[in-house]
């Protein structure tokens, strides 16, 4: 697996600035023809690579933030306890919905590198470049 590395970004960059660029950007490059014959696969490619960690990025910074949610709210839990269990109950229940919004985010995390690996694998067949790694 591929170790990356992100800045903490919590909210969408589109490419050229605004959505609608970022969507005229990628008609440009895949062309009018319905058999993708104009399509020009290796900048469609990296338009797609750019799209798709900036995509994960966010995802990544948002799992970490729900990561260190769910461990201060764990230990403001024990600590309350002692003064207030109904309170702690609240801190608790607080804490495990952060923790599952964080499994949650993994999932969706796993989901996206499948389908970014399956794009990239269709883009290198169609502009005959063959995977190195399989």
């Amino acid at each position: 697996m591929i170790n990356r590395t992100f800045n903490r970004k919590y909210k969408r960059t589109y490419l050229g600035g605004s959505k609608q660029e970022e969507t005229r950007r990628f008609l440009e490059v895949q062309g009018t023809k319905e058999d993708n014959s104009e399509c020009d696969w290796l900048k469609y490619g990296r338009m797609l690579s750019d799209y798709l960690d900036d995509r994960l990025n966010v995802l990544l910074s948002w799992k970490e933030v729900m990561k260190i949610g769910a461990m201060v709210f764990a230990v403001i839990t024990v600590l309350v306890t002692t003064i207030n269990v109904v309170a702690a109950g609240v801190f608790f229940g607080i804490a495990l919905l952060f923790k599952l919004i964080e499994w949650r985010m993994k999932k969706t995390e796993v989901v996206w590198l499948g389908e970014y690996r399956f794009s990239l694998e269709i883009i290198n067949e169609n502009a005959g470049i063959p995977m190195l790694f399989t």
